[in-house]
């Protein structure tokens, strides 16, 4: 894993993909920080991070993560990275600990705008700080995310634009929500349509209709099933799975300033999910 790691730190350090991304979140962490601090004369940081939190994913992320697998693909070199005696896992967390690595050097230099307020005014560094935290597990899960999607096509522009669609989705998934009907029926269609989407996933990373088929058909089946048997199950299920699953809610509890636990867990779980499901599209592929 450790030449991997290095390997892609280096990649990275040699084109523009970082520095674009350090340009992006200087500029963006720039802006919000002198509107909502420096104009308002407010010491609360950890509110702009909620602010600038969207736009310091939607386009940094999909620019670290796009290259990362399908640029990979498109030129052949992942049979090389097949052939060498590494794990898959080795494979795929050396990339992404590379990635997030990346990540970690703008969002440093941003943890020193707290100290600086302070100069000027009173700064609740737990708040702050705590929000720092949690705004980049959020965004480490996310990259995982975006890793996932690279490693399902060849095109580096199409990994980028469903790694932005992906984010876009969750952070609005609360307002859908909003509106999203709490009857069961809804329920049992959006999940139907769910089951569709994870077998289009599985055939993505398999190549194999008959098995994206067989996954959808198996859980559509067990839902319409389980539906007839528990109705009373999937009154106001959508909007509260929506609201559940949602990134950039989580945060809203960091900056409201409690250090949310289940947070935690729960970004690194999104984080491992999205890696293992990497690992599984690349062992498909490597024994393909």
């Amino acid at each position: 894993m450790k030449a991997v790691y290095v390997k892609e730190l280096r990649s990275y350090f040699t084109s523009v993909g970082a520095y674009a991304c350090f340009t992006l979140m200087f500029l963006i962490a720039g802006i919000y920080t002198w509107a909502i601090n420096i104009q308002s004369a407010s010491g609360s940081f950890e509110m702009t991070v909620s602010n600038m939190a969207f736009w310091m994913c939607v386009l940094p992320v999909p620019l670290l993560t796009m290259r990362i697998f399908s640029e990979e693909r498109k030129q052949k070199t992942d049979q090389l990275l097949y052939s060498l005696p590494l794990k898959t896992t080795d494979i795929v967390f050396g990339k992404y600990f590379a990635a997030i690595t990346v990540l970690l050097v703008p969002v440093a230099v941003i943890s020193l705008y707290p100290v600086v307020l302070s100069f000027f005014g009173t700064v609740n560094f737990a708040t702050c700080y705590s929000s720092i935290f949690a705004f980049y597990l959020m965004a480490a899960a996310l990259i995982a995310m975006g890793v996932f999607i690279s490693s399902l096509v060849e095109n580096q522009i199409v990994a980028a634009i469903g790694t932005a669609v992906i984010i876009f989705f969750n952070y609005f998934l609360p307002y859908i929500a909003s509106y999203a009907s709490s009857s069961a029926v809804a329920s049992a269609v959006f999940l139907v349509i769910t089951g569709i989407v994870i077998g289009l996933i599985v055939f993505l990373m398999t190549k194999n209709y008959v098995v994206g088929v067989l996954t959808a058909a198996v859980i559509d089946f067990a839902l319409v099933l389980f539906y007839f048997l528990k109705q009373d199950f999937f009154e106001g299920l959508v909007p509260g799975v929506m609201n559940s699953i949602s990134l950039f809610d989580k945060l809203d509890v960091f900056v409201g300033g409690i250090f949310d636990l289940t947070g935690v867990i729960f970004y690194l779980s999104v984080a491992g999910v999205f890696l293992f499901l990497t690992v599984q599209s690349l062992e498909k592929r490597r024994w393909a």
